[in-house]
This record gives C-alpha cells, sequence and structure tokens, in this order.
C-alpha cells in the first residue's frame, strides 16, 4: 500500500506553487536544455540527503553526468542493449532498491540515441512509472522539448504525476 507523505522539491517557491511532491510522485520537467534540468535535480538531492533519504541516480545519457558518485548510489546503464534489456535492468534495480528511495533518472531524451524510435521512449516511461509509484518512491525525469512526439508527451502527461514545462 501507498502511504502519501509531503516531499520538498528543495525549491521553496516550486513547493508553495506545487503545495509540495507527495510520495509517488513522477515529476517529468520538459526543458530546452539539460542545464535546466540540473538547476531542478540539484535542490531535490541536496534536501532528500538533508532528510538521511536514498537517492540512486539511473545514469544512460551521453550528457554530462548531472550528479557526483559520491554522493548518491549511481547505476550505470547501457540503453545501447536495446528497449527489452534496458528496462529489465531497471525494474532489476527498482526491485532491488525497494520502497522510499528518491530516483534521478538522466534525460530520456537520450534514449533516442539508442532506440531510434520515440514510441519505445513513451512505453519505458508508462511502464516504469507504475512501478515506482506502487514502491513510494519519488523520481525525477527530463525529457528535452521539441524532440518527441505529441503522441509520446500526451503518454508522458497521461502517466507522470507532475509535468513542469520549464522556460
Amino acid at each position: 500500500m501507498v502511504s502519501f507523505s509531503r516531499v520538498s522539491s528543495g525549491i521553496k517557491g516550486l513547493d508553495e506553487v506545487l503545495n509540495y511532491l507527495q510520495t509517488g510522485d513522477n515529476v517529468v520537467l520538459q526543458v530546452d536544455d539539460i542545464e535546466d534540468y540540473r538547476h531542478f535535480v540539484l535542490p531535490f538531492v541536496d534536501e532528500a540527503l538533508k532528510n538521511n533519504e536514498r537517492v540512486v541516480y539511473m545514469r544512460f545519457a551521453r550528457h554530462a553526468p548531472l550528479l557526483d558518485a559520491g554522493r548518491v548510489t549511481v547505476y550505470k546503464l547501457n540503453a545501447d542493449t536495446g528497449f527489452e534489456s534496458f528496462s529489465t535492468q531497471v525494474h532489476n534495480i527498482i526491485r532491488q532498491e525497494g520502497r522510499d528511495v528518491f530516483y534521478v533518472f538522466d534525460s530520456l531524451s537520450d534514449l533516442l540515441l539508442a532506440w531510434a524510435t520515440d514510441l519505445m521512449i513513451g512505453n519505458f516511461f508508462v511502464i516504469t512509472c507504475p512501478y515506482l509509484f506502487e514502491l513510494n518512491t519519488v523520481a525525477y525525469f527530463a525529457i528535452l522539448r521539441g524532440r518527441h512526439s505529441f503522441k509520446t508527451v500526451a503518454r508522458i502527461r497521461e502517466t507522470t504525476q507532475v509535468l513542469l514545462d520549464i522556460y
């Protein structure tokens, strides 16, 4: 059973606007650049660590790392192994880590380079987010604006609990 509790994004104004995040939330930030995502990830992680939460970083993209390995648990994944293998790796890690974990995922847009299809990104998100929700986690994801079909963004929007369009 999922129990909901308030979680800070690490950004006071954002917490006020959202009335905080809740455990179980999957947060997607649509950004122009990975650095825009980093501005939201770092305060989220700092706040989680300050509150003695476990933080896991799923590292698979070609962009610069978002987090340092010394502060959080980092899993380096290879998306080039294909959708099924990659998804299985992610789900095994989530199962292994258990409940009440805070996750940061690299930009989902980078998966386009490995999978060459937008459809698979939507599929990955749709099968992963309910699992994270069930385990009472909070997870951050990013997508880069203008890189995905309307259908993929719509599937992500319909699945996530929080979608922030950052300009």
